[in-house]
Order: C-alpha cells, then sequence, then structure tokens
C-alpha cells in the first residue's frame, strides 16, 4: 500500500488530530444578495432603492451550499435530460457483453490475470458506473466505499447516502493523499473519535476539471506557516479544495434566467386564460340600506350559482376561467351592466428565452435540438450527427472517461494489493482499458479511422520496400533519418527496424547465394549423366 499511497503514515497522521467539518449550513453569498434589503429613499444605495437593483444570481462559495443547488437543478427536465445524454454517450454498453469498460491484455502471459481481473473488479463496476457517474456529474465527485479482504481482494462496492461528497472531507500531503474523514467514518474501538481513515477506505470519481482559486486559501490549523520547503513527513494533512466540478456549474446562470423567463411565461398564459366579468349595479335613487340590499341580492345569486358551477367543476376535473365582480355605479335607476375583459398574452416574441436557453445548452454541451427543440435541428446534426462532430460532446465524454481510468485503477490496485500483496505501477501495468463506442456514429467514425490507418500502413510499407530494394537502401543515414523525422518513429525502435532489415538481407542473400550454388552442382551433375549415357551408347 506504501507505493499506493506514499503520503500516508499510520504512526503520524492517526495521533493528529483532525477537525471535521460539524455545521453543514450553507454561508452566505459576498457582496449584496437577494436577501439583503436597502433601505428605501432617494438617498439609498447610491440613489438607487432596492427595486431599482437588478441581481445576478451566482452559486454560492460554500461546497455543500453548491451541492444543493446542484440537486435542485439535477431534478428539472431539462438537465436531467441533458446527464443523461452525457453518460450514455461516455458509457454506452457494448450489445455483445453489457459492460461499458473492458481490459485488453497487453501480451498473451497476461491474458489470464485480466479475466480474473474483470470478472472480480471490473464487472461489479460495469453494473453502477452509470449510478455512480450521475451523482459524479451533478456534484462533480462521487466516493464510493471499498470493502477488501485479506487473500480475497475487494468483496463489494458501495454507495449510498453517507457516501456523497457532501458528508466526505477529503485530506492531502504534498499533493498525495492522505486519507478521509467523515461522521460515518468511526471506529467502535475508538470511541467514536474521528480519525482520519485509511486512503484506501475510499475511490473517488472526480472530474478531472477542477481550477483553484486565488481568492479562497484552503483551511489549515496551527500555528506555523505554511511552507512548500516541507516534506511528507513534516506536512500535516490539508483537506483539498480539489473536490472536482460540476458539469452543471457552468449553467447555473443561464439555468436561473432559463426558469424566470418560462415562469414569466406561464404567468401570462395563466394570466390570458382568465375572463373578468364586470358586473356594474346602477344605484340611482336609492338610499343606502335599499342599496346595500340590492347589491347584496346580486352578488347572493352570483355566489350561489359559481357554487353550484364549482360542485360541477369538481366532478369533471376543469377549473373555472371567469372571475365575477361586482361595482356599484350611478346611473339608471335598476339597471345592471355586464361586461367583460379578457388579457392578451402577447407571447408571440420570446427570443429573449430562447437566447437564455441557448446559452444553456452551451454551457451543457449539447445541442437544443437534442433536449426538445427539434424545429432548430440543422443539417448533419440527426442521427448522433452532433455526438460525432461535436468537441463539446468529446469533452464532457472524455472528462467522465478520466475519471472512471482513474477510479478503475485505483481499485485494481488495492484488489491486486489485498490478494496477491503487489501492485502494478503506470508503467508495467499489464492491462489498458477500452471504452466501448459512445454511439453509431463514433463507431462508424472508428471504422472509417481503422481504415485511413490500414490505407497509410500500406502506403509506409510500399515506399520503404522500394527504397530497400534501390540505392538509397544502402544508405543507413538516409534511412535513419527516414524513419526518425518523416515517420516520427522512436530511436530504440529505428535502430531496432535496421537490424532487423539488414540481418533479413543477410540471410536472402546467402539463401540466394546457396541456392545459386545449388542449382550450378545440379546442372554439372545432370551433365555429368548425360554425357556418360551417351559413351554407353557409342
Amino acid at each position: 500500500m506504501k507505493s499506493i499511497f506514499p503520503s500516508f503514515n499510520p504512526d503520524l497522521d492517526q495521533s493528529r488530530g483532525v477537525v471535521i467539518e460539524s455545521n453543514q449550513s450553507a454561508t452566505q453569498f459576498t457582496g449584496v444578495t437577494e436577501g439583503q434589503q436597502t433601505p428605501d429613499g432617494a438617498l439609498a444605495a447610491g440613489g438607487n432603492t432596492d427595486r431599482d437593483t437588478l441581481y445576478i444570481k451566482k452559486l454560492p462559495e460554500s461546497r455543500l451550499a453548491k451541492y444543493r443547488r446542484f440537486e435542485e437543478m439535477a431534478q428539472d427536465s431539462t438537465i436531467s435530460t441533458i446527464l443523461d445524454i452525457h453518460l450514455t454517450n461516455a458509457f454506452s454498453t457494448d450489445i455483445k457483453n453489457g459492460m461499458a469498460v473492458t481490459l485488453q491484455p497487453k501480451s498473451e502471459a497476461d491474458a489470464e490475470l485480466c479475466k480474473k481481473l474483470q470478472a472480480e473488479v471490473l464487472k461489479p463496476i460495469n453494473d453502477n458506473i452509470l449510478n455512480w457517474g450521475r451523482s459524479t456529474c451533478i456534484f462533480g465527485a462521487n466516493y464510493i466505499r471499498v470493502h477488501a479482504k485479506e487473500k480475497v481482494g475487494i468483496t463489494a462496492f458501495e454507495a449510498n447516502y453517507y457516501t456523497l461528497p457532501s458528508n466526505i472531507r477529503e485530506y492531502h500531503k504534498c499533493g498525495q493523499l492522505a486519507g478521509f474523514t467523515s461522521e460515518n467514518l468511526k471506529k467502535k474501538d475508538n470511541s467514536g473519535n474521528v480519525e482520519l481513515a485509511e486512503p484506501w477506505t475510499l475511490i473517488p470519481l472526480k472530474l478531472p476539471n477542477w481550477t483553484p482559486s486565488t481568492t479562497k486559501e484552503p483551511v489549515r490549523f496551527g500555528t506555523t506557516q505554511f511552507s512548500l520547503y516541507e516534506t511528507i513527513e513534516e506536512r500535516i494533512p490539508e483537506e483539498t479544495q480539489d473536490y472536482g466540478v460540476s458539469l452543471l456549474e457552468p449553467c447555473f446562470e443561464s439555468w436561473c434566467q432559463v426558469r424566470e423567463g418560462l415562469s414569466s411565461l406561464q404567468a401570462s398564459r395563466k394570466n390570458a386564460s382568465h375572463i373578468d366579468r364586470f358586473v356594474s349595479v346602477n344605484t340611482a335613487g336609492l338610499d343606502t340600506g335599499r342599496a346595500a340590499e340590492y347589491i347584496n341580492m346580486i352578488t347572493d345569486q352570483l355566489r350561489r350559482d359559481k357554487e353550484q358551477a364549482n360542485r360541477k367543476i369538481a366532478k369533471s376535473g376543469v377549473q373555472p376561467t371567469v372571475w365575477n365582480s361586482v361595482i356599484p355605479v350611478m346611473g339608471d335607476k335598476g339597471s345592471v351592466t355586464i361586461d367583460t375583459q379578457a388579457v392578451d398574452p402577447n407571447i408571440q416574441h420570446i427570443e429573449d428565452i430562447m437566447f437564455y436557453f441557448k446559452r444553456l445548452c452551451g454551457a451543457a454541451g449539447v445541442e437544443p435540438s437534442m433536449v426538445g427543440f427539434s424545429d432548430t435541428l440543422s443539417g448533419g446534426l440527426g442521427d448522433g450527427g452532433f455526438l460525432r462532430t461535436s468537441i463539446q460532446s468529446a469533452l464532457k465524454a472524455h472528462l467522465l472517461r478520466s475519471a472512471a481510468q482513474k477510479f478503475i485503477e485505483r481499485a485494481i490496485d488495492i484488489h491486486c494489493a489485498f490478494k496477491y500483496g503487489k501492485v502494478f505501477t503506470d508503467d508495467n501495468r499489464p492491462y489498458s482499458l477500452r471504452f466501448n463506442s459512445m454511439s453509431t456514429a463514433i463507431a462508424a467514425e472508428e471504422e472509417t479511422a481503422k481504415e485511413t490507418r490500414a490505407n497509410y500502413a500500406t502506403l509506409v510499407a510500399t515506399v520503404l520496400d522500394a527504397i530497400e530494394q534501390g540505392a538509397m537502401g544502402k544508405s543507413e543515414t538516409f534511412k535513419t533519418y527516414l524513419y526518425n523525422n518523416i515517420l516520427e518513429l522512436e530511436p530504440e525502435l529505428t535502430k531496432k527496424v535496421l537490424a532487423e532489415l539488414k540481418a533479413g538481407a543477410e540471410q536472402a542473400e546467402q539463401a540466394a547465394m546457396t541456392e545459386s550454388v545449388k542449382s550450378i552442382i545440379d546442372d554439372t551433375v545432370l551433365d555429368l549423366i548425360i554425357n556418360s549415357e551417351n559413351k554407353e551408347n557409342e
């Protein structure tokens, strides 16, 4: 385990107190927020009242407060569809084996080991990668509890509420993972105290696109000043700021604008569905008592009609759209005037909402036509064309696959350490990870790329064979320049190829000489036999 986690030292880390976040309340925004009201008056807020201020919603700085916003966004139907598109694009399963990620052995000798690792480690990961990846897309990171035994390896993966990033804190030393803390990572034999858990207790599934802030310094404990000269043994574990970046973080501002625009659109449509009926009751010439009695008689009749209509509406499941209002006026005695007013929704010009929605799709990395707006479909984007040609979709898939690759390699290292007592380094891993084609369109693109590479290899082999057969093949300097600078081969590989070509040429020359000598001998022996037979006949 020391080779996997060089910064973990149980003799030092476990004896030091590690502060865990006990208060998970969200911190407030910096500056003016919607919850802060400025006093009314011409002199307030530089001459502007609160109603004159335009607020631009931004994400809070607190990690836990962000998670609440992201969770709310993920429940939106459009955002949910966008997440499904990116997940299925990056982790599409193979029709034959039903797996999104497989192990490919680098040699025949490693085939049996890769087969075992795929059955013991890759199979449960493939069964849950979409669920784990969805939480990673929403929060930027996700943690998986690993259960392992000696001589057995990993026995189970656990992911639930208690392993969400909101309940986990990750600690590093000199850029290396040192361990985790959580209220749910307490050992019974330690009186319930929170200690730094081993770094192999959890495996992070984290998007690798985090950028440090120039204004937010990491929280440190102690009186000593931070120094980059400190070694791993001297450094105290510190909570990392790298908890990944959610795919929803760049979408927050445009998502708020889209939601506000849709709310306004819905309110306009709802107001337009109501019809205001104004009943003008003329009370000219009536005293106060008779006027009140007259108006009450009309309103009681309208109320009874309304109640009867509501009982019928309750059975049919529709809502009333006509609102009655009684207004006393001074006019002809005993006359009643009824007037209706309807509101025009005026929603035919919604380009501003479409502008916000396009910003949302641009930040999320999808085409608007893929989330319901098929009328904006442009040529070539159907049938997976967008996922085939868009650099945005490729970047999102690359982020998810990079996170999955690191997760799988860490899981295999922990499994091999527990089961075999050894681990593989990045230089001697006997396998390579292979992700399934992201879609039918991408599969076709990969086949086209393979055909192009095959044609290129054939062309290169033809040119090199022609050079070897000609006068230029006798110049080792020219061939070295051709292989290293033109074909961009490694120098060691070039030397090996030239040595094999030279050995092959010598063997071919020796074989040709042997064949020539054999032919001469055969011809000579045949001539002797013929001459001998001729003499005997004479």
